[in-house]
């Protein structure tokens, strides 16, 4: 958002009064004074029906540019209202709808501060201040289009205003047309080299690309001409988190934290790498602290409930992913891991149903179809876990789970040959699965094959001793 207020107007300073007595000093005072004294004068001027509609248009003006420089947002927006009431023909009609925008913007009133916005550009078709703050109402209401016509225009008006490139290279960003992005970003930092937020900017362009190398690049630069810029550490950390390099990522979200802990982005982003390394305790407190920042995070509810997956903390991991769909109900991930938690849990039918709203939202999930296929086999239901496992083999041929769960079945409706066929395809694909082992020795068995049955009976007991 960009702040210009419009300041007293020249014709204010040594006009005389134009009734006996005067104003002189007042009106030099509400041009000029601090803040305070200027109020204080304009008021006067405004109060005294003798002065004509333009004196006191000049003073309401001016009073309410005080008023705004004070803070006192209520009593500044009534002064510009009143002037322009008084004053249809002001030459300073489309900046004072700019100030209205940016009082009311203030205020939280978007609705009320983009009609201002507008009425300023249809005055000053000119005033890139007006197309700049209202794209950024605009983007805040992931209006993208709209937004990105105003900074062209704002371009148009100020070709060399480094920082609109970066206004509209962000939209383009996080609109996913990386490529227009980095072009803006590009034009941005060769008008102005030693702008940090450009470079920081094109850094997540390219990390949004894939470009991990050079995104890191473009966030140590920013760091290097704003060590303090904590949106540059949190860049750096997560492309050094896409390069694989876990340790150099927690080290500059740490940074990023460091400068600024309110950044749940940052709490998030090492939750992530915590989680990834096996630190599921580490990760718990970082998602843990990125919902008390934003208790709206759904990324944050859903990877902590992983966590305690992880932990085989059934209950706080449903209730993690319970949270995260009654934020965003069409998370695939969060029904796919809360029905892997009901499972656990021995709630079969919620673990199913989950399954299943899964498979609803991405029938090409060949991971969704294998869950339900335990849960269906684990049910007696041999008919809908063959087709559930033959549906997931269908999605992914290599895998292996799916390939050693319906040999399993195959094996117990008395299908011993496609069932070795199945489960020697999962130990091809997992020399070390001692299921498969074991229920291959089984089949070989029902088959009188005593040497080979006896061969898997034993790699399945060297695999995994315990029997399970």
């Amino acid at each position: 958002m960009v702040f210009d207020t419009v300041p007293p107007p020249a014709s204010a300073q040594g006009v005389g009064a134009n009734h006996e007595g005067g104003h002189g000093g007042d009106r030099y005072q509400c041009n000029s004074s601090a803040p305070d004294r200027a109020i204080v004068a304009c008021t006067k001027i405004i109060d005294d029906r003798r002065e004509d509609a333009d004196a006191r248009a000049i003073a309401l003006q001016n009073r309410g540019f005080y008023y705004q420089q004070k803070g006192d947002l209520d009593h500044s927006i009534d002064d510009y209202t009143m002037v322009l009431k008084l004053s249809n023909g002001h030459n300073a009609r489309a900046k004072i709808h700019l100030n209205l925008g940016l009082l009311y913007f203030q205020k939280g009133d978007q609705a009320t501060a983009l009609y201002n916005y507008g009425e300023a550009v249809r005055l000053d078709p000119k005033l890139a201040t007006a197309y700049i703050n209202r794209a950024s109402i605009l983007i805040s209401r992931n209006d993208a289009e709209h937004a990105i016509a105003d900074l062209d225009r704002a371009t148009l008006l100020n070709p060399k205003d480094s920082e609109i490139y970066i206004s509209r290279g962000s939209v383009y960003a996080h609109a996913g047309d990386l490529d227009r992005a980095i072009a803006d970003f590009n034009k941005s930092i060769a008008l102005n080299p030693a702008n940090a937020m450009a470079w920081c900017d094109r850094a997540f362009a390219y990390r949004r690309k894939g470009d991990a190398r050079r995104a890191a690049s473009d966030a140590a630069e920013a760091i290097r001409l704003d060590p303090n810029m904590a949106g540059a550490h949190l860049e750096l950390g997560l492309s050094l988190q896409a390069a694989g390099d876990a340790k150099g990522a927690i080290a500059e979200l740490d940074k990023a934290i460091q400068l600024n802990p309110s950044d749940p982005q940052a709490y998030k982003a090492r939750g992530d790498i915590y989680l990834a390394a096996g630190d599921r305790d580490s990760a718990i407190a970082d998602f843990g602290q990125a919902i008390v920042i934003d208790d709206k995070s759904t990324a944050a509810y859903t990877n902590r409930g992983v966590a305690y997956l992880n932990k085989s903390d059934w209950s706080r991991a449903i209730a993690d992913f319970s949270a995260a769909l009654a934020l965003d109900p069409n998370q695939f991930a969060a029904y796919l891991n809360r029905g892997q938690a009901f499972g656990a849990s021995h709630n079969r039918d919620r673990a199913i149903a989950d399954f299943t709203q899964a498979i609803r939202m991405r029938p090409e999930s060949g991971e969704a179809y294998r869950q339900r296929a335990f849960l269906r086999q684990a049910g007696a239901d041999s008919p809908g876990a063959m087709d559930d496992y033959n549906q997931a083999i269908a999605l992914n041929p290599k895998d292996a789970e799916a390939l050693r769960g319906r040999g399993y079945v195959r094996l117990g409706r008395h299908e011993t040959d496609p069932a070795i066929e199945d489960l020697t395809a999962a130990i091809a694909l997992n020399p070390k699965d001692a299921l498969a082992f074991r229920f291959r020795s089984l089949a070989y068995a029902a088959k009188k094959d005593t040497k080979r049955a006896n061969m898997d009976g034993a790699t399945a007991r060297q695999l995994d001793p315990s029997g399970r």
